[in-house]
């Protein structure tokens, strides 16, 4: 594979109160197993987007004690396992492996149920990263394993784009000698041209050789889908890694002004100006007040709790970049007190982790890219 197709910036960047009533069925057994299953899986989705994913936790332990072939339990289970993991990073390697049992025990009971197969790609894709960097014997398996599991994604929806996209990423971005295969990715791309437009654009866009200027690609994009906030998005992210950060911002700020369900783009925003800062001192001074500025106003959007605190965490290190030790040790209390199991990666968690347990997932953020 000729890597010059990726640029080596964004090859390696990776990229994580109220309980409802459990509703009765008065239909015959099977219809009231059902319903209860369902009223347990939800209350522990509701504990744990509420800041007490321990009590999600056990909640799911203990139903799928009860039921072992609960799939969606199993599911749930491994969605809290994963975010629990994610708020210990250090141990995050050690612990990924109970995580992928949970999510394969549900794909074991439901084959056929493709939420379950795409958060199982997710976790393989994760576990692949990891082999890419740490453990290089096993990456090229690792790598075949999430590409396959993508692949059996759309094995049971052919149009599911977001599995699609995934699998050009995955096959353009990583080296031949590891599983990547330039053409595998471009046969993806064109299905995907010939399925969406937009997502055509994004999955060409992954295979554009470095020398191609990103910002002009998504602007020539956005000519033809004027006000198409997802263009938007990719226009700002492709202003970002120009280091044009004015730019991105508007952008991003036109994005979630048509579409405020991407307000998760002032964090990226965030993540931008912080690691500005890191990279070049000199730029501290107004890159740090940038971050505050990107951070409150995703705060302002008044996120989940899990999201909250992450937000919080990601506000404290950059009042303590700043100086201001006071505010950045109250913050990361707040932190904790809104949700003690909040990620403590520098990667925002993935959205995955946070739609309702019965829903399909269409978020998509990038594998290899901070944002």
């Amino acid at each position: 594979m000729n890597r010059e197709n990726t640029p080596r910036g964004q090859r390696l960047w990776v990229s994580l109160a109220v309980v409802g009533a459990i509703a009765t069925a008065s239909v015959g057994l099977g219809s009231c197993t059902q319903t209860e299953s369902d009223g347990i899986v939800q209350q522990a989705y509701e504990l744990r987007i509420n800041g007490k994913a321990d009590e999600a936790r056990a909640l799911l332990e203990q139903a799928t004690s009860d039921e072992p072939d609960n799939a969606l339990a199993h599911y749930e289970l491994a969605r809290t396992k994963f975010q629990i993991a994610l708020a210990e990073p250090q141990q995050l390697v050690d612990n990924l492996g109970d995580v992928q049992q949970s999510i394969e025990r549900a794909v074991e009971h439901e084959p056929d149920n493709v939420i379950y197969r795409f958060f199982a790609g997710r976790l393989a894709f994760f576990q692949a990263y990891i082999s890419l960097n740490m453990n290089p014997a096993s990456a090229k398996d690792d790598v075949a394993k999430a590409c396959s599991t993508y692949e059996a994604v759309l094995g049971l929806q052919p149009d599911y784009r977001e599995a699609s996209l995934y699998l050009v990423e995955l096959y353009a971005t990583v080296p031949e000698d590891m599983g990547g295969d330039v053409s595998k990715a471009e046969g993806y791309a064109a299905q995907l041209e010939g399925m969406d437009e937009i997502f055509g654009a994004k999955a060409r866009s992954l295979l554009l050789p470095s020398e191609v200027d990103r910002v002009d690609y998504w602007q020539r994009v956005l000519d033809a889908h004027p006000g198409n906030a997802d263009v938007l998005m990719e226009l700002g992210r492709a202003s970002l890694f120009r280091g044009e950060g004015e730019d991105g911002a508007r952008y991003f700020e036109e994005a979630v002004s048509i579409d405020p369900e991407k307000g998760i783009l002032f964090l990226d925003l965030a993540r931008y100006h912080t690691m500005t800062a890191m990279r070049d001192a000199g730029l501290k001074a107004t890159a740090l007040p940038s971050a505050e500025q990107a951070i409150t106003r995703y705060l302002d959007s008044d996120p989940i709790l899990p999201l909250r605190a992450f937000a919080l965490r990601l506000l404290a290190n950059v009042k303590g970049r700043m100086g201001d030790v006071v505010r950045a040790a109250q913050l990361a209390a707040e932190a904790n007190r809104a949700d003690p199991y909040f990620s403590k990666a520098f990667g925002i968690p993935t959205p995955d982790l946070f739609v309702p347990p019965r829903e399909v997932s269409h978020n998509h953020r990038y594998l290899f890219r901070p944002f």
